[in-house]
């Protein structure tokens, strides 16, 4: 795949690319020259491109989606730690640690029942990339933010040790400056390219 920034996409700078795109805004994925956009929809198509990531079983695949849409339930975590700054980091931060606790309980409750490590049992699927994206985001913001809960601690870990994950995670850039000026090191403006 290539990852590209929407200037290098586009050629222009994002502002003048926003009217180019179907909803004006990102994520946006090009395939074979169609653009996929909607983080849901492209997270979708691309769980279907590796079929052992998805639920055969109507049911099991409902709560798969299920356990996505909780997850995206956190997503007001992304722009706390990519974005704001200041003040706003500070009041962004603290409305998202409000009801925090309350939907993590939720969520350790959803991942006991499942008899993991993952959300719907022994072997990882789509929704827990979602899920595993958003705590760990949290977990930036809170180190401690998980603690509380061993079944979460247990798919944190899971994730984690999943062999292709594993070597993402340890050749993805960070996140640093968290609140104050926010960016990924290394910073990889442009395009990268993964074969």
């Amino acid at each position: 795949y290539e990852d590209a920034s929407p200037q290098h996409a586009y050629g222009v700078p994002w502002k003048d690319a926003k009217d180019k795109t179907p909803f004006g805004q990102l994520p946006l994925l090009l395939v074979d020259g169609k653009e996929l956009a909607q983080a849901g929809a492209i997270i979708r198509y691309c769980a279907a491109l590796v079929p052992a990531l998805v639920p055969a079983e109507p049911l099991e695949a409902a709560r798969c989606d299920m356990i996505f849409e909780a997850a995206r339930e956190l997503d007001a975590v992304n722009p706390i730690v990519n974005v704001f700054r200041g003040e706003a980091f500070d009041a962004k931060k603290a409305a998202f640690f409000d009801s925090f606790p309350a939907k993590l309980a939720r969520l350790a409750r959803q991942l006991r029942e499942s008899e993991g490590p993952f959300s719907c049992g022994a072997a990882p699927r789509w929704c827990d990339f979602m899920l595993y994206h958003n705590l760990d985001n949290a977990r930036l913001l809170e180190p401690a933010a998980l603690d509380a809960y061993p079944e979460v601690r247990t798919f944190m870990a899971a994730v984690e040790a999943t062999p292709r994950v594993a070597e993402f995670l340890q050749a993805r850039p960070k996140p640093v400056d968290i609140g104050t000026k926010p960016m990924l090191e290394p910073n990889v403006p442009g395009i990268r390219v993964k074969k």
